[in-house]
């Protein structure tokens, strides 16, 4: 009898003991994982290029042409609570834009000429952070130099200030390297110029449709 008593207390405590083990055991909580956003603050270099669509005018003469842009930037972002972002950028460029046609100077046809060969800018930027997205506007003062020939005639190159604007977006694609994309419209402005004894008004103005790579530091 006791021999059974004592198998069925050893029986009964091996039970309890099994069903504590299978017993949920509680669990600790794991962390959320948050993705870092990121801050335009700082710095930044890069390259450009891409196309202008240059139009000129010499007197009453239209000279249209789309010549290759490209060149170098360099500006510093600074980001606010919220998102919003304010920059200043520089940037320098060469320009092929060209552009040649018959005009007719008194009673002789000849031929004019009209040539872009450098463009510059220092601008204001102020866009929106959507994390790693950052779409912007831009504008300030543009410079450059308008080259104008008239065949026989004789030729002027004037360095030119004006004004550009326009807009862009930006993309991270880690925490140092951002692509971009912009389109800005520069007017150099109409000037008289005297070449071969004869006053000449000529304008230029040119919509810069470019890509570009930037390094934040």
């Amino acid at each position: 009898m006791k021999m059974r008593l004592a198998l069925a207390a050893l029986l009964l405590t091996s039970t309890s003991a099994f069903a504590a083990d299978l017993a949920p055991q509680a669990v600790e909580p794991v962390a959320p994982v948050v993705a870092p956003v990121y801050n335009w603050t700082g710095f930044y270099a890069g390259i450009h290029a891409g196309a202008a669509i240059g139009q000129g005018k010499i007197d009453h003469a239209k000279l249209n042409g789309t010549g290759f842009l490209g060149g170098v930037h360099a500006g510093y972002n600074a980001q606010f609570d919220g998102g919003w972002v304010v920059g200043l950028e520089t940037d320098i460029d060469y320009s092929s834009v060209k552009k040649s046609k018959a005009v007719t100077d008194g009673d002789i046809v000849t031929r004019a000429t009209l040539k872009n060969e450098w463009q510059g800018s220092t601008r204001a930027r102020f866009g929106y952070a959507f994390d790693n997205i950052l779409p912007y506007v831009t504008g300030g003062v543009a410079y450059g130099n308008v080259k104008t020939s008239i065949a026989g005639v004789g030729s002027k190159t004037d360095t030119r200030v004006g004004w550009t604007a326009g807009a862009g977006v930006e993309y991270a694609i880690d925490q140092n390297w951002i692509v971009r994309g912009e389109a800005r419209y520069v007017d150099l402005g109409d000037k008289s110029s005297t070449f071969g004894g004869t006053r000449h008004k000529v304008k230029f103005n040119s919509t810069d449709l470019t890509l570009g790579v930037s390094y934040k530091f």
